[in-house]
């Protein structure tokens, strides 16, 4: 890279001498390159012309073993003075014959053919070639040969050395004398701008000397300087409308309620408005006008926050407003909210940020408040729920006791299944308040897989079954002849469409007609659930979807409900990227509830699979060890096992599990979490730890039923989860599966 230091001059030279010299090398490299080749390949085809004569003349001697015409043959490339070596060799490999000049006595000879080719290696090349007679090889014939073709390069390389330098040193006289014509202008101009630099702001001018191109950059430098001088004028009015500006600016900042910042990126400044110190309490003296002010009172927990809200702005140009915690000068924290925009510059390198802040530190306690007031709601729910389960864990287990018993007459029968449709009811009525909470919450969570919506409607079906039962109604369902399938949670599908039909039995006076029509609309699939029930007033058919809300608000209604069914139905839609909406013509006329739910392209038409009915060992004689501190539960959950054929154990507390298990030797433990001496979480982990029981089917019966709680149990050892009051036909299939571990082992 040439110095910007030198003259024009020197750079001229210097770009003459590259230039020649560059030119000249590819020039002279080139020709001799392809000279070498030419030679190279000259030389290669004459020692294989040579060989091949050689090899032509000798193919009769090799063919009569005849070595001493073969030798006679080798000794015509005496005439080849290149030719230093060759050789003759039979059909076996072996040297038949041996020519050497004089100088080459010493010259090793292979003492074995080797396999036809040529060698170039500096000055010299040897060939390999073939002896035939006919179509017969009889042997083989070696040359080597000294060529010479490098050293020739390497003289041409001098003589090209010295050409080169005397053409630089003519190119080089010749430059110096035409410069000058060139140079001279530019030189007058590098004087007037001297002279400007100076002060010397008179009507300094260059002279114009010529009509070429330096004539022209005289007038631009000249046209340049009129206009340098129209700018500074106009940059003088500017700097005095920008002082006004400024204390206009800071006359604003004095009297502003919120502090305002400024960050004067390349000089590594931030200004502070009074109001901004005065809102956290500290002086200019502990408050300077530096970057690091505000980092020394920020909290150590948000920095990592407002720095990525930074990076962000200044990166992205994302929107910069953040909440932090900031100490003031009695040591306390106190949340402001910051905000601000920067300026880019056209490179588009930010030089400068301003902003705000403002404190909203009531703001946020509020918010606090309320967030604990949610939490300590959802937690009493959980509680709730978990108190509730316990007593109903007894009274399910003892209804499915009463329908083993087959010694119970037709009025027991349905006062038994009142009893269970009543505890089914219940039960829903509470796994839809956890719902709420976890929606509320944003803790709800879809396991979204591809399904067939085929079987998430049979599960509807069979979640209403009990409600339409009871009502007497008909049901009807429509459904199209090709199966439809979805990206979704099947279970929570099953849960909306229930709890939609569960309404329409509920809201529809005794055999009535309920109606279900599945039908695909592009990449929709619509659900319709009619009835001719009671009707939803015209103002009613949006409030219905809110939560608490009914359709029906007097005390004396004949059905039940908390008012969350809709809006558990709207939200779990919702989630699926759905929508549903109620239509109806008025009170009485009955009423139709519409799911559109995004569903997957038809696929060609395929039967079904066929549920294979299960099969392998049952539950006969199987150990099953109950742990549950609610001795009515335990006691009827241990009556409905033994009536299954199992062999039970009870405990009822958690200190002594481990001694019971190695005592019994159980195949499956069901385990409840809140036992008292030592939880259910301790007890699983303690028996993982014996090898006897580290592989032992171990299910948790718990009344805590969240997503946690799962998650907690799986963490400590538990193979199942089951939440009370539990449905035996949940059980039953961890029973053989038990079962069948058994009988393999």
């Amino acid at each position: 890279m040439i110095r910007s230091a030198r003259s024009i001059r020197t750079k001229l030279n210097v770009i003459l001498v590259a230039t020649t010299v560059a030119a000249l090398l590819l020039a002279a490299l080139a020709l001799l390159a392809v000279d070498l080749r030419r030679g190279l390949v000259d030389t290669e085809q004459d020692i294989v012309t040579q060989a091949d004569v050689i090899a032509l003349a000798s193919a009769p001697a090799l063919a009569f073993a005849d070595p001493r015409v073969a030798a006679e043959n080798l000794a015509v490339l005496r005439a080849r003075s290149s030719v230093v070596a060759a050789a003759l060799y039979d059909d076996t490999g072996k040297v038949f014959a041996i020519y050497r000049r004089d100088e080459a006595d010493a010259l090793a000879v292979p003492p074995r053919a080797q396999r036809a080719g040529v060698a170039l290696e500096g000055d010299w090349a040897v060939a390999w070639r073939p002896v035939m007679s006919g179509r017969e090889r009889v042997g083989t014939i070696w040359l080597e040969v000294r060529h010479d073709r490098v050293r020739r390069t390497l003289e041409y390389l001098g003589l090209l050395a010295l050409v080169l330098g005397g053409s630089l040193v003519a190119a080089l006289l010749l430059s110096n004398r035409l410069q000058r014509t060139l140079v001279a202008p530019i030189l007058a101009i590098r004087e007037v701008a001297r002279q400007v630099l100076r002060g010397e702001t008179g009507n300094l001018r260059a002279v114009r000397t010529s009509d070429d191109e330096v004539g022209e950059l005289v007038d631009a430098f000249n046209a340049m300087l009129d206009e340098l001088g129209r700018r500074a004028g106009t940059l003088e009015a500017a700097n005095q409308a920008l002082r006004a500006s400024e204390a206009r600016y800071q006359l604003a900042v004095r009297g502003s309620a919120a502090g305002l910042w400024d960050w004067d990126m390349p000089a590594g400044t931030m200004f502070y408005s009074p109001r901004f110190k005065a809102l956290l309490g500290y002086t200019d003296q502990e408050f300077p006008d530096r970057p690091d002010s505000i980092s020394r009172v920020l909290h150590a927990d948000d920095r990592p926050v407002v720095a990525q809200a930074l990076r962000a702005h200044l990166r992205d140009r994302q929107p910069y407003q953040v909440e932090c915690r900031l100490m003031d000068n009695a040591g306390r924290w106190r949340w402001f909210f910051v905000a601000g925009a920067a300026l880019w510059d056209p490179a588009g390198q930010p030089f400068r940020m301003a902003g705000s802040v403002v404190e909203v530190t009531e703001r946020k306690h509020a918010e606090q408040v309320l967030q604990d007031a949610n939490r300590a709601k959802d937690e009493f729910i959980a509680t709730l729920a978990h108190e509730l389960r316990n007593p109903l864990a007894p009274i399910r287990t003892g209804l499915e006791i009463l329908k083993k018993d087959k010694a119970n007459g037709p009025v027991s029968e349905r006062a038994r299944q009142t009893m269970e449709r009543q505890l089914v009811h219940m039960i829903r009525l509470i796994d839809d308040l956890l719902d709420i909470s976890r929606i509320s919450s944003g803790k709800i969570r879809l396991e979204v897989s591809r399904i067939r919506l085929r079987p998430a409607v049979d599960s509807a079906l069979e979640i209403s079954r009990p409600a339409m039962q009871a009502g007497g109604h008909s049901l009807q369902v429509d459904w199209p002849e090709d199966d439809i399938e979805l990206m979704g949670d099947p279970t929570r599908i099953a849960q909306a469409l229930g709890n939609l039909l569960n309404n329409a039995a509920k809201y529809t006076p005794p055999d009535g007609q309920v109606a279900l029509r599945v039908r695909r609309e592009g990449d929709w699939v619509v659900l319709d659930v009619e009835d001719n029930g009671e009707g939803i007033a015209a103002d009613m058919l949006e409030t219905i979807f809110t939560l608490f809300s009914q359709v029906r608000s007097t005390i004396d209604r004949a059905q039940g409900g908390l008012g969350i069914g809709l809006y558990l139905v709207r939200s779990l839609v919702t989630l699926h990227g759905g929508s549903v909406v109620a239509e109806s013509a008025g009170a009485g006329q009955g009423s139709r509830f519409t799911v559109r739910l995004p569903c997957l392209p038809a696929l060609p038409h395929a039967e079904p699979p066929r549920e294979q009915a299960e099969s392998g060992p049952q539950a006969a004689g199987l150990k099953v060890l109950v742990v549950d501190d609610n001795i009515d539960a335990a006691e009827t959950l241990a009556t409905v096992l033994q009536m299954a054929g199992c062999e039970t154990r009870l405990l009822h507390e958690g200190t002594h599990v481990l001694d019971g298990a190695q005592a019994f030797g159980p195949d499956i433990i069901l385990l409840d979490i809140g036992l008292p001496g030592r939880s259910g979480y301790e007890v699983a982990m303690q028996l993982r730890q014996v090898p006897r029981f580290a592989r032992t089917p171990l299910v948790a019966i718990t009344g805590w039923g969240a997503e946690g709680d799962r998650q907690r149990a799986q963490a400590a050892g538990f193979d199942h989860h089951l939440t009370k009051p539990i449905d035996f036909a949940q059980l039953e299939p961890l029973l053989r599966d038990a079962a069948r571990t058994r009988a393999s082992t």
